[in-house]
């Protein structure tokens, strides 16, 4: 079975998919038109909440115009939507910064990384799509479940290495949470741009640990801990879309 569709994009008709009531209640909620708004408003408050207006803080400032750019990516990222990419490319900026600025070095590296994977997911993305030009998912074999677990202990490993000769400062749980989300990261970004439906259980582990290094590690920044929580929803979200498209375009493609 091919995924390629550059010449005849595919339709994809409706069929059938058993889903659990957690689920439904998700895609319910995801695809509501005011999901966007609420997301929008809870970020928003978040920088608020710093008082940028009382004393202007250039991490928090920089965090809020990657937190805005990415959020909408995220979000038309669920949606399978192309225009995604390049939103991606403008919060890279501000994420990498926003980190890098607080000492967190393994939640900050990704971005940069991330920056090459949106250029490749444009062009990639464009290539596989559906007649909605919605970007077609797809699932991962079981041989690359385990390069995927493989990079994650390596990248993990990495990240402890990188920030030991950086010279900054970490506890002993900041630098752990750090290696996770850096491990968690690179993978997840990968399999995204290569439309893979996993990167979705990736990004629901990686946002649960950021929520917890923003909001509770020794350097909080409640404008990227808002962010992430956003973003845990949203994963979810991304997770239960994505996977129920790929089940009903390989079932529908699977006599092909």
């Amino acid at each position: 079975m091919t995924y390629n569709t550059q010449e005849a994009p595919v339709t994809l008709t409706s069929s059938p998919i058993k889903m659990s009531p957690f689920s439904r209640a998700v895609l319910s909620i995801g695809r509501h038109k005011s999901y966007p708004y609420i997301c929008f408003i809870l970020v928003i408050a978040s920088y608020l909440y710093t008082e940028p207006f009382a004393e202007f803080d250039l991490r928090y400032g920089i965090s809020f115009f990657g937190a805005i750019t990415g959020l909408i990516c995220v979000i038309l990222m669920t949606r399978r939507s192309q225009i995604a990419n390049y939103f991606g490319l403008l919060s890279t900026f501000g994420e990498s910064i926003g980190n890098f600025l607080g000492g967190n070095i393994g939640a900050g590296l990704p971005h940069i990384y991330n920056f090459s994977t949106h250029v490749y997911g444009v062009i990639n993305w464009r290539k596989n799509h559906d007649a909605d030009d919605k970007v077609i998912t797809r699932s991962l074999t079981l041989k690359q479940y385990l390069y995927v677990a493989l990079a994650f202990i390596l990248i993990f490993l990495f990240n402890i290495v990188i920030t030991r000769m950086l010279g900054v400062e970490n506890t002993f749980w900041q630098l752990i949470l750090n290696g996770f989300i850096f491990g968690l990261a690179i993978p997840a970004q990968t399999l995204l741009m290569m439309r893979y439906d996993f990167s979705w259980y990736l990004w629901v582990l990686m946002n649960i640990f950021m929520v917890i290094l923003n909001f509770f590690g020794p350097e909080p920044n409640p404008v990227i801990g808002a962010q992430y929580s956003v973003y845990l929803f949203n994963s979810l979200y991304g997770l239960v879309e994505w996977r129920t498209f790929a089940r009903s375009y390989e079932a529908e493609n699977s006599t092909v």
